[in-house]
């Protein structure tokens, strides 16, 4: 979907996209490796006005790469880290129509070396997600296979 909303000028939305990729990353792999029963109860109850309201306690970015730091892999912590302490402060002011998308609709231009960099970093969150959906399955060639298939893309992404 970024791809194809930068394709279609609409490359403040595809910024704001790629945010949205990043936090429901975090979300799912804190969920499988840090979250508490009672936190996945939250976030798996059956959507009420009482549940919506409870959900809305549930951790934030910061505490969920904490715990997760002490209980998940390194190898999916590491490039979360990296992404939150490079981009997700940033991509923040796309998500609340802050300065940065309101700079680029004023100046009607965004720069193609930052537009093929968030394609990248889409890539990549994408590429953890599948791996997150590789463990879930409990099948380890599918998890091995996954895990190996950057090497094959490793120039439409943002890390090796």
């Amino acid at each position: 979907m970024v791809r194809v909303a930068f394709e279609r000028n609409a490359s403040n939305s595809a910024t704001a996209l790629v945010r949205l990729q990043y936090e429901a990353l975090l979300r799912g792999a804190w969920l499988l490796h840090a979250a508490s029963d009672f936190e996945v109860e939250k976030l798996s109850a059956a959507l009420d006005e009482d549940s919506a309201q409870r959900a809305k306690n549930v951790a934030g970015a910061a505490h969920m790469l904490e715990t997760l730091a002490a209980t998940a892999p390194a190898a999916l912590v590491g490039p979360l880290q990296q992404f939150d302490d490079l981009s997700r402060r940033g991509l923040n002011s796309y998500v609340h129509a802050g300065l940065h998308p309101l700079q680029r609709v004023a100046q009607g231009y965004f720069p193609q070396p930052l537009a093929e960099q968030l394609i990248r970093n889409s890539n990549g969150l994408m590429h953890m997600a599948y791996r997150l959906l590789a463990t879930l399955s409990g099948n380890q060639a599918l998890v091995d296979v996954t895990t190996r298939a950057h090497l094959a893309f490793a120039d439409c992404l943002p890390f090796d």
